[in-house]
């Protein structure tokens, strides 16, 4: 072996300079099969993330099945404050925490403190930050949960049906505060009506994927944050910078910012539970009026699935 080495060469140099060149060909391979990887990884967390969402959307119907209607949004009378996290533990096979969770007081009384710390995986996407929790001040009580990256509109912010239609209507969405809304009352068909999307990443503050520094309004926002808490928030679009809201009409409806609205830590979008039962991926570039029209549970809009 090495019987042609060239003069001034010695049979360990030859071998080393192959070493270096073997060494960084391996460089160059790992450098192509990293963003490999780590699509791999985000399939799989987006699917795991679907998951959630699909096994929500069930516990929905089986609340709906046992008690004629979707879980309460909120639950707003004093003493008893809740989202609708609470309701659906029993369909989820949280069947003890069920069990211990008061529903007699508000989920951040001292009574519920241990069960509002306990980390649920159900309710974490895990392409967001991973487990976290959430400090809550509510009428002075302050409190810590575990975070949930699930909610539901309440009611949104559009120039498309201006006032006084049903922007800013809290009864124009799939669930309602303190009642089981009955499926009959979803006029506009429960595979083209929300039920809860993303809204990633609390306790921080993300905007159009980047974390922000921590500012006086957005802790107003983590009020709601905690998987027990109220998961529901005003929907919204927003400029391109993903800060102004509705621009006005901005484009930005998917991935603006945690504060109000869809976000995920996935890339081109975020996943969505719809009332039939389905989950789905709305693109980035969701139209304004497609997102309010899949909020609204009465508006009378015409949708199809290639809408989303």
């Amino acid at each position: 072996m090495f019987t042609n080495v060239p003069r001034g060469l010695s049979r360990r140099g030859f071998t080393l300079i192959e070493l270096l060149v073997v060494i960084a060909i391996i460089a160059v391979l790992i450098g192509l099969l990293l963003p490999a990887v780590q699509k791999v990884r985000e399939a799989a967390a987006r699917m795991s993330c679907q998951n959630n969402l699909k096994q929500i959307g069930l516990a929905v119907h089986n609340y709906e099945s046992a008690n004629g209607g979707f879980p309460p949004r909120r639950n707003l009378t004093a003493g008893m404050r809740r989202g609708w996290g609470p309701a659906i533990l029993t369909y989820v096979e949280q069947a003890a925490l069920s069990g211990a969770y008061r529903l007699d007081k508000d989920f951040y009384a001292p009574e519920n403190a241990a069960n509002i710390l306990v980390p649920l995986k159900l309710f974490v996407c895990p392409s967001g930050p991973g487990a976290r929790t959430v400090t809550v001040d509510y009428s002075g009580v302050v409190s810590t949960g575990a975070a949930g990256d699930y909610f539901g509109p309440n009611s949104f912010q559009s120039t498309l049906y201006g006032s006084p239609a049903l922007s800013g209507n809290n009864t124009c969405t799939a669930m309602q505060d303190g009642v089981n809304r009955k499926i009959v009352e979803i006029t506009d068909g429960t595979s083209n009506t929300l039920l809860v999307t993303e809204q990633a990443g609390r306790p921080d503050f993300y905007i159009l994927g980047k974390k922000q520094p921590s500012n006086t309004a957005q802790s107003a926002y983590n009020q709601w944050g905690p998987w027990a808490a109220y998961q529901v928030s005003r929907f919204q679009q927003f400029g391109s910078d993903g800060i102004t809201a509705d621009g006005p009409g901005g484009p930005c409806t998917v991935n603006c910012n945690n504060s109000q609205g869809v976000y995920a830590f996935h890339t081109g979008g975020a996943n969505a539970a719809f009332c039939d039962g389905s989950v789905r991926f709305l693109r980035q570039t969701l139209h304004p009026n497609v997102l309010f029209g899949i909020i609204t549970a009465n508006g009378g809009e015409i949708l199809s699935g290639n809408d989303f």
